[in-house]
């Protein structure tokens, strides 16, 4: 990272954090799609984190790398948007239901996408969850694809200790979605109840 353009960055200087910032902009959104998995959200939330990177610059102290603090920037900024759904959820099609919209689809491989979606949508709850350390790694290394090395150079740690994160987050992860399973009842077994009383 240049000294100088970072130096002007911080002083307000726009064409210098559009410098900083062009080479992350693309891992930043991907960042934010692995959390929410939705393109428009993870956008919105792209550019909310480049906000906050932005009017934060000051507060970035050089313990760690620019593109390890933008990232865990990007994470807050999903985890707060992860937190106001569970506030307020928003995704109900009882507005679309009213102007005559029925979103039921009985076409094959309907349910196995249900399940999937579920599945997908519990996955990222529980990686929300994690401990900072360890969810900043994985979601490198096991999602961005960037080898140990590398996301250790990005985190400012060993590579030992990168695969140890990863290591404690997958067993935790492994533990928390099968303990998901147990507690709530499977998709498939809700969606087949439901056809059973539809067909008495």
């Amino acid at each position: 990272m240049d000294e100088l353009t970072l130096r002007r960055a911080r002083a307000g200087d726009t064409e210098a954090f559009e410098q900083l910032m062009t080479p992350l902009e693309p891992r930043i959104w991907r960042i934010c799609w692995h959390y929410l998995g939705e393109r428009e959200a993870a956008s919105d939330c792209a550019q909310e984190a480049m906000v906050r990177i932005w009017r934060g610059l000051g507060s970035y102290r050089e313990d760690s790398s620019l593109e390890s603090w933008a990232f865990r920037v990007a994470a807050n900024v999903c985890l707060d948007e992860l937190r106001r759904r569970k506030r307020h959820p928003s995704e109900s099609l009882e507005p679309l239901r009213e102007k005559g919209f029925d979103p039921e689809d009985r076409g094959p491989g309907v349910e196995a996408q249900v399940i999937a979606r579920e599945q997908k949508e519990r996955l990222r709850e529980c990686i929300a969850r994690l401990p900072e350390d360890q969810r900043e790694a994985l979601v490198l290394t096991q999602l961005e694809n960037v080898p140990y090395e590398q996301a250790a150079a990005t985190l400012g740690t060993t590579e030992g200790t990168i695969k140890s994160r990863v290591n404690r987050a997958k067993a935790r992860l492994r533990e928390w979605m099968s303990g998901e399973a147990e507690k709530e009842p499977s998709s498939r077994r809700s969606v087949q109840q439901r056809e059973r009383r539809g067909a008495k």
